[in-house]
């Protein structure tokens, strides 16, 4: 064969890659050198966790800004942008900051005279050789006070890094082998502390049974991103954008345009696939013969990823062989047994402090809405920490509890180096606890769906003399993970409906974690805001439980068989949850296009999460009711009582125009906006949220049955007098007549002697 022939084989056969890269393999661009695309970023704090300014309190100290580096990067360099005012009482000749990148010294920066007590700037090189996984910027203070005596730890010795301070990142894109093992990356890198958003892409009139695998799908991404947030835009029936990685949902009938010629499947099937036009982007397929064998195929993503490898895995059987239990949920705290302090971090690092004046350790807490402590005498924890031996006992070192910003208890810390128990110490909101060993009740009115529990240790310098101050070396601390937390013993009662509830841990859907207690019902027919905010909710929902909705049912009708004893999430049905309701007053707002009605309530209050602060219920009565047609934009959140089930919700999604859906969702990636959300109605108009707690209440869960009495009339304390008088009465009556019996007895015994 001469060499002409061979190469025009060649020609030909790559000509066939490039008309049909789905069928065999990765595109042409695989074959050619081609420059990687250069990725710029730019991260206010604000973006990577840190949402104000960060104090730097005494000299020696210092503060830890982290991130990561994503899987398909590889960061060719960077800068840190630092903004920070300086103590006006500091000396500039040996008062200076010094920044570490991943415990390397990239620069120092003096204090400059005549700038101290103003913002000042520099920027810091982060040398490239130093990147890894995840990375860490560290500054420390050394400060020095113009005086002969002066004292390491004296307040007038700090610094305050701005929330203005800037990093800025630059890469170099890679490109991945289609490979599932990389999963959850690279649509998920949890290296990456940024918020999620991952495309979904849907075929052209996508049936409810496909639009229920992609919300799961939703869920399990968002259970990934936690703390993070997440988004999910919808794309029907086109390409996705070219530079991020994507979801793409179909079966053999429904598919997307550009992947019509794409090979049918067989069974349930993942695969990985390159971007069309560009192989730096990947898409993720989920298929399936038909929407049940996709639904297979989501599960087998979302239950069973670590057993995924390979560019391509069919899916033989995705089971949930054991029902999930009320309140089992991942992210949330156990309440059924004591709970150890290491199985609340990710590490029991994080359970350790160095420095006199270190940060706290903090542990998060996320605890189900309707844990009843109603007149609980608080939370008993079993507390046990270690510590570098003071030089003297009472020099004035402690270890301050704090939960949610509210002080609990402080200890002193001696020169046993262990948490003692030489004194008897009595919290004075709640009960006794014990120094050493302790046991320490945490106010339960404290205590809400997310918390966060901080123990600061404080260690004084060693003073030699009158004068000098001689700084010893770093102190350690270390709060014991075999210290525990008990919420056992707690019933599950709240009152409802309650937006705070669900804005904080998407009560009352995540009370089953898979959500097999839920319906959504969703218009019958979608377009694409409406599907977005639907995958929005999923993946917030399951970000608060940490469990994919696997159990979710999705409907577009009001079957009532297919409603009743279930909680119902509806978004965007306003007229036909309006008419399902058998109180046409029942929601306390209806919003369309052309009408908006709500209910104003007689004094309108900021329930507390916690059960028994709510007030009275006079309060909550309609006082004024409001109907106006207007123009613009306007989205709101109503909750209910189901009008199929007593004692089941039904929390609604509704807005003036479909395009106004992204005001709820926006609302849902907003920490401030969650926590302004409360009552039964949530109203979202330009950057602003309106609550309202109006309208009829109802209550979830048990009690049993005298603390239910206690608890519902102790709002009426004179009903509550009148019963146990009625109640003394009647038991004196019985009594007396009881002796009156007993006396009659006697008499007759008597006579008859």
């Amino acid at each position: 064969m001469s060499i002409a022939r061979v190469r025009i084989i060649d020609i030909f056969v790559l000509a066939l890659v490039m008309l049909s890269p789905f069928s065999y393999g990765e595109p042409l661009s695989t074959l050619v050198d081609e420059e990687p695309p250069i990725i710029e970023r730019d991260f206010p704090l604000s973006d990577i966790g840190y949402g104000g300014s960060i104090e730097l309190q005494g000299s020696k100290s210092d503060t830890h800004i982290g991130f990561g580096s994503r899987l398909d990067e590889v960061i060719t360099g960077g800068e840190f942008d630092l903004r920070f005012t300086s103590s006006p009482a500091l000396q500039s000749k040996y008062s200076h900051l010094k920044v570490y990148f991943n415990q390397e010294l990239m620069k120092v920066i003096a204090i400059e005279e005549g700038k101290q007590g103003q913002m000042s700037g520099a920027t810091i090189p982060l040398d490239s050789r130093f990147f890894a996984n995840y990375n860490q910027v560290r500054i420390e203070l050394v400060g020095h006070l113009d005086l002969e005596c002066w004292n390491p730890d004296d307040q007038s010795i700090w610094a305050e890094i701005s929330k203005s301070s800037r990093l800025r990142i630059t890469s170099r894109k890679i490109r991945l082998r289609n490979e599932l093992g990389f999963l959850p990356a690279p649509f998920f890198d949890e290296r990456e502390f940024t918020k999620l958003v991952l495309p979904v892409v849907l075929p052209n009139s996508p049936s409810i049974e496909l639009i229920k695998s992609a919300g799961i799908t939703a869920s399990y991404f968002g259970a990934l991103s936690q703390w993070r947030g997440a988004e999910f835009p919808v794309q029907i029936d086109a390409v996705p954008s070219q530079h991020q990685h994507a979801l793409v949902f179909m079966t053999n009938d429904q598919r997307p345009t550009f992947l019509k010629d794409f090979p049918p499947v067989n069974k349930p099937t993942l695969q990985l696939i390159s971007h069309p036009e560009n192989p730096y982007s990947k898409l993720l397929l989920i298929m399936g013969r038909d929407t049940s064998e996709l639904l297979t195929a989501v599960k087998g993503l979302a239950l069973g990823n670590s057993l995924l490898t390979g560019s391509l895995a069919e899916i033989n059987r995705a089971l949930q062989i054991k029902p999930r239990r009320p309140y089992d949920a991942p992210n949330w705290v156990r309440t059924d047994r004591k709970v150890l302090f290491s199985e609340l971090v990710n590490n029991k690092q994080d359970l350790q402090v160095i420095g006199r004046n270190a940060s706290a350790v903090k542990i998060s807490l996320q605890l189900p809405p309707d844990l009843f402590t109603w007149r609980s005498r608080g939370i008993p924890m079993d507390l046990e920490y270690r510590y570098s031996p003071t030089s003297a006992d009472f020099d004035g070192s402690r270890m301050s509890v704090s939960i949610n910003k509210q002080f609990v208890e402080a200890f002193n810390l001696n020169s046993s180096g262990v948490s003692g128990g030489e004194n008897l110490v009595r919290i004075p909101l709640v009960a006794d606890s014990l120094v050493g060993g302790e046991l320490v009740r945490i106010p339960a009115f404290k205590v809400g769906s997310k918390n966060q529990l901080e123990f600061q240790f404080a260690f004084s310098s060693v003073s030699n003399g009158a004068c000098k101050t001689v700084p010893a070396a770093p102190p350690n601390a270390v709060v014991d993970g075999s210290s525990s937390l008990d919420f056992s013993g707690y019933p599950h009662y709240i009152e409802m409906p309650s937006l705070r509830a669900f804005a904080n841990a998407g009560f009352p859907f995540t009370r089953m974690a898979d959500l097999s207690e839920t319906v959504v019902v969703l218009p019958s027919e979608l377009n694409a805001r409406e599907i977005e905010t639907y995958l929005q909710l999923l993946g917030f929902i399951g970000a608060s439980s940490g469990y994919p909705a696997v159990g979710v049912e999705v409907v577009n009708d009001w079957v009532p068989a297919q409603l009743e004893d279930k909680d119902i999430l509806a978004i965007s049905v306003t007229p036909a949850l309006r008419t399902a309701m058998a109180d046409s007053d029942a929601l306390p707002m209806i919003l369309s296009e052309t009408e908006r009605v709500i209910s104003i309530p007689v004094r309108n209050r900021q329930a507390s999460l916690n059960i028994g602060e709510s007030g009275r219920a006079i309060d909550n009565e309609v006082a004024d009711n409001v109907n106006v047609s207007a123009t613009g934009g306007l989205a709101a959140v109503v909750g209910a009582e189901s009008p199929y089930t007593p004692g089941r919700s039904v929390i609604s999604v509704m807005a003036a125009t479909t395009d106004d859906l992204a005001k709820v969702s926006a609302a849902f990636n907003d920490s401030g906006k969650i926590s302004a959300m409360f009552g039964s109605v949530a109203v979202f108009r330009e950057d602003r949220v309106s609550s309202y707690l109006v309208g009829d209440r109802y209550h979830v869960g048990k009690l049993p049955i005298w603390q239910l009495i206690w608890y519902h009339f102790s709002d009426h304390p004179f009903i509550l007098l009148a019963c146990a008088a009625l109640l003394i009465t009647m038991l004196v009556v019985v009594i007396w007549r009881i002796l009156n019996q007993i006396a009659a007895v006697r008499l007759r015994a008597g006579e008859d002697e």
